[in-house]
């Protein structure tokens, strides 16, 4: 089996995570002796220990589940004000209602449903229903 050492270069930075890719190596040692270089450079020498080591093998897919697209959009309640909720982006502009925020007993949509939305100056606003969840009475 062949592999391959991935260094990176991570740490939280107002609340968004700030990545480097510094490089691929063909051993653990290789990529320890990269850290030793970089670790007293500026930028580096504030978070020392925020490197990472990760061992890939080669041609093998290391990610095999797809990913989701997630975005802020609003639903209407019963007292016609708008509330947030994170969907994630299907096609066909449509939108999975996931995350939301509070209690959603009031809410035109719930946790799963399927939506059409309609864009007012860049925000989106849930407007139809396409598929309510199976479960949900």
């Amino acid at each position: 089996m062949k592999t391959a050492f991935i260094l990176h270069h991570s740490y939280d930075l107002d609340g968004y995570d700030e990545t480097k890719l510094i490089g691929i190596y063909s051993t653990m040692e290789q990529a320890e002796l990269a850290i030793n270089r970089l670790k007293g450079l500026n930028g580096f020498k504030y978070h020392p220990d925020k490197f990472e080591i990760s061992e890939y093998e080669l041609d093998k897919d290391h990610w095999t589940d797809g990913f989701a697209t997630m975005t802020g959009i609003l639903i209407k309640s019963e007292d016609n004000s708008w509330k947030t909720a994170q969907a994630e982006c299907l096609p066909n502009d449509c939108y999975q209602v996931f995350e939301v925020y509070e209690d959603t007993s009031s809410w035109e949509f719930k946790h799963l449903d399927i939506v059409e939305c309609e864009e007012r100056a860049g925000i989106l606003y849930a407007v139809k229903l396409v598929q309510r969840d199976s479960n949900q009475r």
